[in-house]
C-alpha cells in the first residue's frame, strides 16, 4: 500500500514538473509564433504594396514627385505630419484609416493630383480586413529605418541633360519595355492613367482605343489647342507641356509640370514608345 502511495506522489510530482516545464516554455514558444506570424503578415503586405501602392508612392515608399507623398519618411512616424493635420491618434491608426477609407483631398499645402482611393471592402474598396492589416504592418515596418534616416520626402531629382519642352527636337529610338518600367515606377504615370481615372486612360477600353491610337488623330481635331503637328509631337507635348491641351472632362495642373526637367531624351523616347504601343 505504501509503495502505491509513494508511486502516486511521484506521479503527481512528475506531472507538476512537466506542467511547470511546459508553462516556462510557452512564453518563448508564443513569442516565436508571433514573430513568425508577423513576418508572414509583413510579407503579404509587401506583395499588396507592390501591386497596389508602388505606382504612386514609389518602390520604397519614398513618394513620387508631383504624384503622391512619401510614406517611408520620418515625419510620418515622429508625429509631425500627424500634428500638422490635427490627427490625435497613433500613426498605426492613421495609416489604417487612410488605407481603408481613403482621402478625398490631399493634405493642406500639397497639390498631389490623385486622391487616395478607398481600399477596404468596408468602404467599397477591393481589400479584405486582413489585407488592410497586412498593408499597415508592411508600412509600419519602415518606422525604425525612416526615423534613423530622418527627413521627409526624397528631394526632387535633378537630371543632367534634361530633355526640356521643345516638341520638334529629335529623339533617339525608344524602348517600349523600358518606357513601361518608367511609367509604372519612378514617374508614376500608371497611377493616374492606368490604375485610376485621374487622367485620360492610356489603355484601350470598350470602343475607345489606347493612347497610341488616339494620338494619331487627336492633334487634328477641332478642339485641339496645342502646338503638335503629328502624333509623336502630341505625345511629347502631353508629357512636357501638360497644360498645352486639356482633354475635355479633365482639369489643368493635374499632371506634374516638370517632366521636361526630370527626363532625358532617352527617357522621353522610351516613354513615348510605350504609349505608342498601347493601341
Amino acid at each position: 500500500m505504501k509503495w502505491q502511495i509513494a508511486a502516486g506522489l511521484f506521479l503527481v510530482l512528475g506531472l507538476i514538473v512537466l506542467t511547470l516545464g511546459l508553462a516556462l516554455n510557452e512564453m518563448p514558444r508564443m513569442e516565436l509564433f508571433k514573430a513568425s506570424n508577423d513576418a508572414r503578415t509583413v510579407e503579404a503586405g509587401a506583395s499588396l504594396f507592390e501591386n497596389n501602392c508602388r505606382s504612386c508612392h514609389g518602390p520604397q515608399g519614398k513618394g513620387i514627385e508631383g504624384v503622391a507623398p512619401a510614406i517611408n519618411a520620418a515625419d510620418l512616424y515622429d508625429g509631425s505630419r500627424l500634428a500638422a493635420i490635427g490627427w490625435s491618434g497613433t500613426t498605426d491608426n492613421y495609416v489604417r484609416n487612410v488605407i481603408a477609407a481613403g482621402r478625398p483631398v490631399p493634405s493642406a499645402g500639397t497639390n498631389y493630383p490623385q486622391r487616395m482611393p478607398t481600399w477596404s471592402q468596408r468602404y467599397g474598396g477591393p481589400l479584405r480586413d486582413d489585407q488592410v492589416d497586412s498593408l499597415v504592418a508592411f508600412i509600419m515596418n519602415w518606422e525604425d529605418r525612416a526615423l534613423a534616416e530622418g527627413g521627409g520626402a526624397a528631394p526632387p531629382t535633378v537630371v543632367e541633360g534634361a530633355v526640356g519642352t521643345d516638341l520638334a527636337q529629335p529623339l533617339p529610338a525608344g524602348d517600349p519595355e523600358r518606357g513601361k518600367q518608367l511609367a509604372e515606377g519612378s514617374l508614376g504615370c500608371s497611377g493616374c492613367h492606368v490604375l485610376a481615372e485621374v487622367g485620360p486612360a492610356w489603355m484601350a477600353s470598350g470602343d475607345q482605343p489606347g493612347i497610341g491610337a488616339r494620338a494619331e488623330s487627336r492633334f487634328a481635331q477641332d478642339d485641339y489647342t496645342g502646338q503638335a503637328s503629328d502624333a509623336q509631337q502630341y505625345l511629347v507635348e502631353s508629357v512636357v507641356q501638360t497644360n498645352a491641351f486639356i482633354v475635355s472632362g479633365y482639369q489643368p495642373n493635374i499632371m506634374p509640370q516638370n517632366y521636361g526637367e526630370r527626363l532625358t531624351a532617352q527617357d522621353l523616347a522610351d516613354l513615348i514608345a510605350y504609349m505608342n504601343s498601347l493601341r
